[in-house]
């Protein structure tokens, strides 16, 4: 492959200097300069684009332009040109000496960029040209945009197709990818083939064979900038990018990296042993062959390589009097090593820093689960959840006792502020109890009841006294504080004869069941009215003690007689019951949770959507769901069972709306989040936190800062109000 530099560059791919972009095309000064074939060229372009202003559009089609593919058509039907004016190679330098790449025409008289086009299912570029001849100075611009703009779409789905490839690394020496030899024999070092610009630049050159290679370095740099927009793109220093791939894209920064080291090893090696001999730079030599023995030549070794070889090496090179040679060559070689040196720091340092947030992001996630575990047994066994910290560290595989101390008192302060905690440590011994507040009350009740059967309950007793003076003294507002539409907890692990019995309670309808009261005492003093009334009109008071004993049985007796029946009277309300339709729903949201919101993740925002993001992210994980799905859905169409997945999502998801007035152009409208996840206190803090790291990124920036403080304040004090 040639150097970048020719496809167009105008950029340096390491320092980021840009060359002052032309934004106009100039009228050629002298026409009799160019040959019959350019001018036959500037003609038909002067002819389509008068075409063009007489079609008075105000929308810039790249499709109405003329294109490189159809200029032998064109030039075939031109009388006036000869056949070898016509030929391929004839066409190829009018090109040349249009885009200004010749000795004598040096200033671009047209310009070239592309768009992308779908057919049958495959993207086709197409490079349209640029040269209206009614000014003196044209602005490309709108030409640019209006071709950009057509492209879009088909430049993410150019992205998407290609992050679904992995780097496969070759077994021995694959920094080959790198090199190339000449047919003398001579090697050549190209450190940013590997890029996502160079990949882009193949598939360019390509698409203009036989007439290439031609200036387009606009479309690369816009494609490039797309891709950092969307989070596609990665980059590693200017000029040289890389796709991430879908998934974990940790794993792409090492291959680059053996990649880069390798090929640096086996360019820069055999040229300076050979310009150390020639100059008995016996110190030097030395050094040289004894580091060369200690790199790997390997993948799979060079993947594990000890990182001190690499400062190793660096400090070598840099050692290397480069100054005193003076030869095309060695400058060659110089550019060459230098260049590649800066990506291999760039990678190295990339390296180190995922090592410190894949550290970061499994100490989240055992504090997440840690926290998980509290929460659900507090809440069904209404117990002390008791925590060996020791057990829990073993899957981060810490070495250092240091690291292991740091960690231990991180997940010990972040437990015991959000919880309540108590942490026990002695020399051979460290246990950490906790609960969720929320429900201390019915723990301590719960607690004394098992002690009254185990001996281990009554030794939390002191615990839990303890764990409520702390939170009482940091006046923890959670105390007993449950959450709206919890379900009653019943207690299972309750022995019966532990449970101490109560008094029964005698309650006005249960006793109804055995006997009606009303009718029992209507009797009871009808009765007895009547027999005092009968006694006093015949004038003997005898019958009035027996006729009350009658009159109390007959009440007894009627009050029997006419009870409530004490069969329960059926319920003819009918009883809530989820539709079919909803469990399908709840189903679909329960199998597609685990690929939206993933247990695992690389970075926190990464659980962070978007309308646009969901939407994008579940088409992509569309076939993997439906294969989880029942038999109907997978035979679906796959845009409606998106539309039904994202429903689904929607209904265990908080949205959380930025108002219009501090909505920014390239930022979201809302925050999707889980429901669950944001009902953690741990995850709520930890992304407040990961958006302050971004805050301090835009500290000049009025606007960011606004957007970015209104989603912290409702993190931390709004989030009531998304949980209703």
């Amino acid at each position: 492959m040639e150097p970048f530099s020719d496809f167009g560059e105008t950029e340096s791919p390491l320092t980021g200097s840009v060359s002052e972009p032309s934004y106009f095309i100039s009228l050629p000064k002298n026409i009799a300069s160019y040959s019959l074939t350019s001018q036959a060229i500037l003609e038909e372009l002067r002819v389509r684009h008068r075409r063009l202003e007489m079609h008075g559009s105000a929308e810039i089609t790249p499709t109405l332009f003329l294109t490189l593919d159809s200029i032998p058509e064109l030039l075939s039907k031109q009388v006036q040109l000869t056949e070898a004016h016509k030929t391929n190679l004839a066409i190829k330098e009018a090109l040349r000496e249009l885009a200004g790449l010749t000795e004598y025409n040096k200033d671009p008289v047209v310009y070239f960029y592309p768009f992308i086009l779908l057919v049958d299912q495959k993207l086709i570029f197409r490079l349209s040209m640029i040269s209206p001849q009614s000014k003196e100075k044209t602005d490309v611009v709108p030409f640019r945009r209006s071709c950009f703009k057509y492209s879009i779409d088909l430049v993410d789905l150019l992205l998407k197709n290609r992050s679904t490839r992995d780097l496969n690394l070759e077994e021995e020496n694959p920094g080959s990818l790198l090199l190339r030899t000449d047919a003398k024999g001579v090697v050549y070092f190209f450190p940013t083939k590997l890029s996502f610009e160079s990949e882009l630049e193949s598939i360019l050159r390509s698409s203009m064979e036989p007439f290439g290679p031609l200036p387009v370095k606009d479309f690369i740099v816009d494609v490039v900038t797309r891709g950092k927009e969307t989070a596609r793109l990665v980059e590693i220093v200017p000029g040289y990018h890389f796709v991430l791939p879908n998934g974990s894209h940790h794993p792409e920064y090492a291959k680059h990296f053996v990649v880069q080291l390798d090929g640096l090893r086996s360019y820069a090696f055999p040229y300076l042993k050979r310009y150390a001999n020639q100059n008995k730079y016996v110190g030097f030599l030395e050094k040289l062959t004894e580091l060369e023995s200690k790199l790997p030549i390997k993948s799979n070794d060079l993947l594990n390589l000890n990182p001190s070889l690499l400062q190793e090496l660096t400090a070598l090179l840099g050692e290397f009097p480069f100054d005193q040679f003076t030869s095309e060559e060695s400058i060659r070689v110089k550019n060459g090593i230098q260049e590649s040196l800066i990506i291999l720091n760039k990678l190295s340092r990339f390296l180190s820093e995922q090592k410190k947030e894949d550290a970061e992001d499994e100490l989240f996630s055992l504090i997440q689960n840690l926290s998980t575990k509290i929460e659900d047994n507090t809440k069904n066994t209404l117990t002390l959840t008791k925590l060996n910290l020791n057990a829990e560290l073993k899957p981060l595989n810490l070495n250092s006792e240091p690291e292991k101390k740091r960690v231990m008192e991180r997940i010990v302060k972040t437990l015991s502020d959000t919880y309540g905690c108590l942490e026990m440590k002695e020399e051979n011994f460290h246990v950490f109890f906790a609960l969720d507040q929320k429900y201390l009350s019915k723990v301590e009740e719960n607690t004394f009841k098992l002690a009254k059967s185990n001996h281990e309950y009554r030794n939390e007793l002191p615990i839990l006294d303890q764990i409520r003076n702390i939170l009482m003294n940091r006046s923890d507002v959670s105390i007993d504080k449950e959450e709206p539409n919890t379900s009653k907890i019943i207690d299972e692990n309750v022995d019966n004869f532990s449970v101490i019995p109560k008094e029964p309670r005698v309650s006005f309808s249960s006793l109804q069941e055995k006997f009606h009261i009303p009718i029992g005492v209507f009797s009871f003093l009808t009765i007895a009215s009547v027999v005092t009334v009968v006694s006093l009109l015949i004038g003997s008071l005898e019958f009035i003690v027996s006729g009350f004993l009658v009159s109390f049985f007959m009440g007894l007796i009627l009050g029997y007689l006419y009870r409530k029946d004490g069969k329960p009277k059926q319920n003819f309300e009918k009883q809530k019951q989820e539709t079919p339709k909803e469990n399908r729903s709840l189903n679909i949201a329960k199998v597609a949770e685990s690929f939206i919101y993933p247990k695992k993740f690389n970075s926190i925002a990464e659980k962070v959507y978007d309308y646009k993001r969901l939407r994008n992210h579940i088409e992509d994980c569309v076939e993997d769901i439906k294969f989880q799905l029942s038999p109907a859905d997978k035979n679906k169409d796959s845009n409606k069972i998106v539309a039904e997945i994202e429903h689904a999502i929607l209904q265990i998801s908080v949205v959380m709306k930025i108002p219009e007035a501090i909505q920014l152009k390239n930022r979201s409208k809302e925050l999707i989040l889980s429901k669950s996840d944001f009902r953690t206190i741990l995850f709520r803090t930890q992304l407040a936190e990961y958006y302050r790291k971004e805050a301090s990124l835009y500290k000049s920036d009025r606007d960011q800062m606004d957007y970015i403080q209104f989603i912290i304040r409702e993190l931390e004090f709004g989030y009531n109000k998304y949980l209703k």
